[in-house]
C-alpha cells in the first residue's frame, strides 16, 4: 500500500515544483550535465529484475521515489548538505572500519556509489562491487566511478542476491536500513550472511536507534520528507537483527550521537 504524503510533505513537494526553474540547478550533480540518464539506465537496468511492493512507494517527496531518474540526479547534493558534520567525515569513517586484508566487498544498496568510491580508495587492492535495485542510481554510480579500476556495479536486489554462497570477505551497506520495511531489512541481512565467507565481517552504517537526539531528529525528517519506513527503523535494533538473521559478535559503534556503525561476523 502507498504511503501518502501528509499536508507538510505535499507542501514542501509543491514549493519545489513552483520554483523548479532555480532550484534545480542547486540541487542536480553536474556530472549530469548533457547525460542522459535514461538511456544509461536502461543500458544497465536488469530486465528479469522485480521490484517489491515496499520499493513502488515515493521517497524523499519524489514521485515513484528511486524508479524516478530526479532521485539520482539530486541525491548527492541533498545528501552532502545534510549530513553532519560532512559527509567526507562520515564516509571515510564507515571506509577506514573494514579490515585492511580483505580483497573481494560487497556494497548493497549502493546509491550513487559515494560510499563505494570511499572504500574503494581505502582498499585499493581489493575489487568492491555495488549494487542497487535502481537503475538509476547504478547509471549514475557508474558515470562517477568511470576513474576507478576495482569497482563494479550491478542491477540486483539486495534481498536476492546473483551471487554464489561464500563469495565476499565483507558485505556492508550504508544509509540503506531506514529505507527498508523490518522484514526486507531482516532478509538483506540472511542474504548478506549467505555471500559472505567464513569469518567474514558485514558492515552497517545508518542513523542511531538508541540516542534520543538521532529519534528525534528522525522523526522530524519523517515528518518533512517522505521516508514510508523511518518509524520502523527508529523502534528497531539493527544489532539484534544482525543476531536474529545468524551472526556472530555483532556489535555498536556510536558515530557522534546521531549515527552507528554496526559490525557482524560470519561464523567460522
Amino acid at each position: 500500500m502507498k504511503v501518502a504524503r501528509n499536508f507538510i510533505q505535499q507542501g514542501i513537494v509543491n514549493f519545489l515544483e513552483a520554483n523548479e526553474a532555480w532550484l534545480r540547478p542547486l540541487l542536480t550533480e553536474r556530472i549530469f550535465d548533457g547525460v542522459d540518464l535514461q538511456a544509461e539506465a536502461e543500458k544497465v537496468a536488469n530486465p528479469d529484475l522485480h521490484y517489491p511492493e515496499y520499493y513502488l512507494q515515493d521517497f524523499h517527496s519524489v514521485d515513484g521515489g528511486y524508479l524516478n531518474k530526479d532521485a539520482a540526479i539530486t541525491y548527492d547534493p541533498i545528501t552532502n548538505k545534510i549530513l553532519f558534520p560532512s559527509e567526507t567525515y562520515l564516509r571515510t569513517t564507515l571506509a577506514q572500519t573494514f579490515p585492511k586484508d580483505v580483497s573481494n566487498v560487497l556494497d548493497l544498496g549502493c546509491g550513487t556509489g559515494t560510499a563505494t568510491r570511499f572504500i574503494a580508495e581505502h582498499l585499493p587492492h581489493a575489487h568492491i562491487t555495488g549494487i542497487d535495485l535502481s537503475p538509476y542510481m547504478i547509471a549514475a554510480a557508474k558515470l562517477k566511478a568511470r576513474s576507478f579500476y576495482n569497482i563494479t556495479f550491478l542491477h540486483a536486489n539486495a534481498e536476492h542476491l546473483p551471487f554464489e554462497d561464500n563469495s565476499f570477505d565483507a558485505v556492508t551497506a550504508s544509509l540503506l536500513f531506514h529505507e527498508l520495511p523490518p522484514s526486507a531489512g531482516l532478509n538483506v541481512m540472511r542474504e548478506a550472511l549467505r555471500v559472505l565467507k567464513p569469518n567474514g565481517v558485514f558492515i552497517v552504517f545508518d542513523g542511531a536507534q538508541s540516542s534520543e537526539l538521532s529519534k528525534i531528529g528522525g522523526h522530524i525528517s519523517s515528518m518533512l520528507f517522505l521516508e514510508p519506513y523511518a518509524e520502523d527503523f527508529l523502534k528497531g535494533n539493527l544489532t539484534m537483527m544482525m543476531r536474529e538473521a545468524g551472526f556472530i559478535k555483532a556489535e555498536t559503534i556510536p558515530v557522534l550521537t546521531l549515527y552507528e556503525i554496526r559490525r557482524a561476523y560470519k561464523a567460522a
